[in-house]
């Protein structure tokens, strides 16, 4: 028969790598209550904005 690996580590392998590290306080979120939160997280890089403006649709296209 053959032999299955068992790992110890639940994670999958590209998360548990140490040269992966997530920098601290880039999103924060405050909650003022009564479902009301102010959000503060990054914003989108220009090259980002830039291909999505250019491969997205116009909006209301598929309607």
């Amino acid at each position: 028969m053959a032999e299955q690996k068992q790992t110890t580590n639940s994670k999958p392998a590209h998360a548990s790598s140490p040269n992966l590290k997530q920098k601290e306080g880039i999103y924060q979120a405050e909650y003022f209550g009564s479902g009301t939160f102010h959000i503060v997280k990054p914003k989108r890089k220009d090259g980002k904005r830039r291909q999505s403006a250019l491969k997205g649709t116009t909006r209301g296209a598929r309607k």
